[in-house]
């Protein structure tokens, strides 16, 4: 059964609780029937997919008219994003101060945690999250890294989280993104990426004060 028929075929409330957001890539050709959904993260699209016992099928936005109205549908699918399981749950750690941790899971949704990011650090460190803000990658469907950042082991735990999210977007399935997200007061900003020439760091003006400022601390 795929998500067409299912929508036309499977209860209006069994469709509702299978219903969660997802990132897709952005290319050329999504806008087009996927570009009703926040441009939350750089360089990929959140929408609506349906999960069904064979197959996860992204909704277009013809799709979704029928099924209700979209604010209500994407309250209904962050309610079933925050009950998604994490199967593994590492910390990385090394010398050079790096530590960031590793979420994983058989989930399609995994990545998708980082829409309700706050919520996921409090689960899963001591803190609430810093002022500073958190870095953030989502290398593929299945997997979600993030560091909170409160004093220098920033810049090393940017370089390694780059490498970390490179190897994961060209080898796993689902590949979102091998760059490496700032997460602050909401919003995602592009600040890294690995390639094969090497790391590419963008930083905005207020990122390169917060560095500064945490290397001197």
């Amino acid at each position: 059964m795929n998500g067409p028929q299912a929508l036309k075929t499977l209860p209006h409330e069994r469709l509702l609780a299978q219903l969660y957001p997802r990132f897709i890539p952005r290319d050329p050709a999504s806008p087009k029937n996927f570009g009703y959904g926040p441009q939350s993260v750089p360089g990929l699209l959140e929408v609506l997919a349906l999960y069904l016992p064979a197959t996860v099928d992204m909704l277009t936005a013809d799709s979704l008219a029928d099924l209700g109205e979209m604010t209500a549908l994407r309250d209904r699918a962050f309610r079933n994003l925050r009950a998604v399981r994490v199967d593994k749950h590492k910390v990385v750690k090394d010398k050079d101060g790096t530590h960031f941790h590793v979420l994983m899971g058989g989930s399609y949704f995994i990545a998708s945690l980082a829409l309700v990011l706050d919520e996921v650090v409090r689960g899963y460190t001591k803190d609430a999250p810093a002022p500073d803000g958190i870095l953030v990658a989502l290398p593929h469907r299945h997997q979600l890294a993030f560091h909170v950042i409160r004093d220098k082991a920033v810049a090393p735990s940017l370089h390694t989280m780059a490498r970390f999210a490179a190897v994961g977007f060209e080898e796993s399935p689902g590949a979102l993104s091998p760059s490496v997200f700032w997460w602050h007061e909401g919003s995602f900003t592009h600040v890294a990426t690995q390639d094969s020439i090497g790391l590419h760091i963008k930083l905005t003006q207020e990122a390169m004060d917060l560095v500064a400022r945490l290397a001197d601390g």
